[in-house]
């Protein structure tokens, strides 16, 4: 991410559907999207910033402390 202009703001509404569902299959479904593209969305993010967004675990999601 070169510039701030570079930033992709899709990536951030993923972010956010995990977030409020409390899992990818959840946000997957509720928004009409598959699991695997949020995963490597949110993937994406997470380079982008330099940081986890998410603690994973067995019942799905939760924000990591920078989130």
């Amino acid at each position: 991410m070169d510039r701030p202009d570079d930033f992709d703001w899709n990536l951030v509404r993923s972010f956010l559907w995990v977030l409020e569902a409390g899992s990818l299959t959840a946000a997957a479904r509720r928004h009409g999207q598959h699991q695997p593209t949020l995963s490597r969305q949110l993937a994406a993010l997470e380079a982008q910033l330099g940081a986890p967004l998410f603690e994973r675990g067995a019942r799905g999601r939760a924000p990591a402390r920078c989130a």
